[in-house]
């Protein structure tokens, strides 16, 4: 009777053993962390807490967000860029730290294309082209004939050098071969703050922070710097439309994992960020806040990086700017 009461418990403790030992790899198993490299508040951060609260019931384990940052991004692309390659930390990869920064930045602690694995394109956010209402120009190609017969008096503000808005001003510039001058700001809002002010002309602008100002009359919107008209401006035409080919700015926002991650779990993510994605009601809140959702496999994600740190390379360099 003991020898049989001794290998029940023997086999009931390996049938626990063994159900314990398959639970622990199950992929989640437990929360989450999805890091944004931005302050709290930003479009970085509510995009990555609209993603999450649908995210989380789906995958079936909380996907906290929390906030890294400073540097440009770097700091908190860094932390992830050296986490464990267990699919327990994500990061919202954005435009700066991931194309801009590497050529912007000296000694970049991370590599873009070695240090993360791609996972998909969440989100892209077109920069929109606007005028103080005071100046004598309706469309693009009046601001570029006002801008050759009144060289270097256009002034045009930005979030600071560096930022995408800054560089589309230097990519205008170069295709268009005018010469207007740039004003950075300590932050977008600023850079705003005064074009409508008229102490600057133009500027290269996020929508959402646009939005108000536009349907208040005080900006004049020529054109998105997109390939695409967005839904809330549906008269204002692309850049290419208004008669610029390569003048294609898009801030864009994806999810990236440290380099090593295994393809299962890279592909899970994808599934659960695309189905997230395209939720109508993330879909809806993206549209609000200038958003338009935005998805890809992993090896498409993979080359996206690849062609935009290439792209964005030759625009910084061109620009001349650097950390300094």
């Amino acid at each position: 009777m003991q020898i049989t009461r001794l290998l029940t418990a023997l086999i009931t403790l390996a049938l626990v053993q063994a159900v314990h030992a398959q639970s622990a790899d199950v992929y989640p198993n437990k929360p989450i962390r999805f890091i944004v490299p931005f302050a709290a508040g930003g479009a970085s951060d509510v995009t990555s807490r609209l993603i999450s609260q649908v995210m989380s019931p789906s995958i079936g384990q909380a996907v906290i967000v929390e906030n890294k940052a400073g540097a440009g991004g770097n700091i908190g692309s860094d932390f992830v860029a050296k986490s464990p390659p267990d699919g327990y930390t994500m990061l919202l990869a954005y435009t700066g730290p991931m194309a801009i920064n590497p050529t912007l930045y000296k000694n970049l602690p991370f590599n873009p294309l070695k240090d993360f694995a791609a996972v998909t394109l969440v989100a892209e956010a077109p920069l929109l082209l606007g005028v103080n209402p005071s100046m004598p120009v309706n469309n693009v190609q009046e601001l570029i004939r006002y801008a050759k017969e009144n060289p270097g008096k256009i002034f045009y503000g930005s979030s600071g050098t560096g930022g995408a808005d800054h560089l589309a001003g230097d990519l205008f510039m170069k295709e268009t071969g005018t010469k207007i001058i740039h004003v950075p700001y300590k932050g977008g809002a600023l850079a705003l703050r005064d074009l409508v002010a008229g102490n600057t002309q133009m500027q290269f602008m996020t929508i959402p922070a646009a939005i108000p100002l536009i349907r208040d009359g005080r900006i004049r919107p020529l054109a998105l710097l997109s390939s695409k008209r967005f839904e809330l401006f549906p008269d204002v035409p692309t850049i290419e439309e208004a008669g610029l080919k390569n003048v294609y700015v898009n801030n864009t926002y994806g999810v990236t994992v440290p380099a090593g991650t295994p393809p299962d779990v890279v592909n899970k993510l994808n599934a659960e960020l695309v189905k997230a994605v395209n939720n109508p009601e993330v879909a809806n809140r993206f549209k609000d806040l200038g958003l338009v959702p935005a998805y890809n496999t992993p090896a498409e994600f993979t080359q996206f990086m690849k062609d935009e740190y290439e792209r964005w390379a030759e625009i910084v360099k061109v620009s001349g700017a650097t950390d300094d």
